[in-house]
């Protein structure tokens, strides 16, 4: 695994890493997490650009030097973000930052001057050996604890596979940083300097740089399907669509004023379009008969509220305070509330049939 692999392979992962990179630049919104994922794979990407460039000039050690300098930047992103994992504030990630760059700055400069070690052996040999180490794997070791850390305690949460993708790839990165850390201290007793490892990407290397693109392109992936309407929100506003359109046309004054609510994105319209159904099955509940049989089910109680809608869209006059029997939906739990509204829905298109007489009803 260690072998070098074909410059084709070495290529090929860098132009996926570096489409990824620009991508996130365009189309990710830039909050303080965002943004800082964002510039630690620019610097990778930027380093691994300029190794291969002056490697192929020809400058062997400048090429791997300039590579751990970039490295050295992007640790410093990879260390914000692990602080905001556990629990800094998000206000002063840019001030906070600015100090990590300039850290990050005098301590890459410093391993840059000093230069790729060669020889066997030393105290010169160790010296550099041991400014590389600590300058690149320290900040990164202490970060991968803390990712690994805030990583598992997500996974736990997540019952979803799909959103837990993005934290086990995390996890196999980290511990890939402490792998990595374990294999420079073994090169440096077998005299090799610090970053020989990085002189030709070998397979791991490449894997690793498509996982990189992988977890940091899973934002990417999921903002496409929202915008296509294919994640689990756009899915639930067509669900939720024909039961607001009739419930809004019957009860128009709970449809809230252009401009209210938090914004236009998908999030914010299913907030706002649970919140306007919410309000209009209880304008209905006056308009609800006693007569009717009182049944549990979502499905009958469907079909109560479609004669209700009809009832007050024909302007006849509500039957009085509603009658106790009927279930109401509580607003404290928004998650409980949707799947209600959900369900309601989904019996939404055969209720509306009953009560126009379109479907006959059959009573056990």
């Amino acid at each position: 695994m260690t072998t070098p692999a074909p410059m084709a392979v070495v290529i090929a992962a860098i132009a996926v890493l570096c489409a990824v990179t620009l991508a996130r630049w365009i189309l990710i919104d830039s909050t303080p997490t965002a943004r800082l994922v964002t510039r630690a794979v620019t610097w990778i990407s930027i380093g691994a650009v300029v190794q291969y460039s002056v490697l192929a000039a020809g400058h062997e050690g400048a090429a791997v030097q300039y590579f751990l300098f970039c490295s050295v930047l992007s640790v410093a992103n990879v260390y914000g973000l692990a602080k905001l994992f556990v629990g800094a504030d998000p206000a002063g990630a840019r001030d906070r930052q600015r100090r990590y760059d300039i850290t990050a700055v005098v301590a890459g400069t410093t391993a840059l001057l000093i230069g790729q070690s060669e020889g066997d052996g030393g105290a010169g040999f160790w010296l550099r050996a041991v400014v590389s180490w600590t300058v690149f794997n320290v900040p990164l070791l202490v970060a991968g604890v803390h990712i690994m850390r805030a990583c598992l305690r997500d996974i736990r949460v997540e019952a979803s596979l799909l959103k837990q993708v993005p934290y086990l790839g995390l996890l196999v990165l980290a511990a890939g940083w402490f792998v990595g850390a374990g294999l420079t201290v073994v090169q440096a007793f077998d005299g090799k300097p610090p970053g020989a490892i990085s002189i030709e990407w070998s397979w791991v290397s490449c894997l690793f740089c498509v996982l990189v693109a992988h977890v940091v392109a899973v934002p990417l992936a999921q903002m496409m399907l929202a915008r296509a309407g294919w994640d689990q929100t756009g899915r639930n506003l067509r669900q939720l669509e024909p039961l607001w359109r009739d419930l809004t046309t019957a009860v128009p004054e709970v449809v809230l004023p252009a401009g209210v609510g938090l914004g236009r994105d998908p999030e914010s319209r299913l907030y706002r379009m649970t919140v306007e159904i919410r309000d209009a099955l209880l304008h209905l509940r006056p308009h609800l008969s006693v007569d009717d049989v009182p049944e549990s089910s979502v499905e009958s109680y469907a079909t109560q509220i479609a004669r209700a809608a009809r009832a007050r869209e024909r302007g006849i006059t509500p039957l009085g305070a509603p009658p106790s029997h009927f279930q109401q939906i509580s607003a404290r739990d928004m998650t409980s509330e949707l799947g209600y509204l959900l369900d309601l829905a989904r019996h939404w298109p055969r209720a509306r049939a009953v009560v126009s007489g379109r479907v006959q009803v059959s009573r056990q």
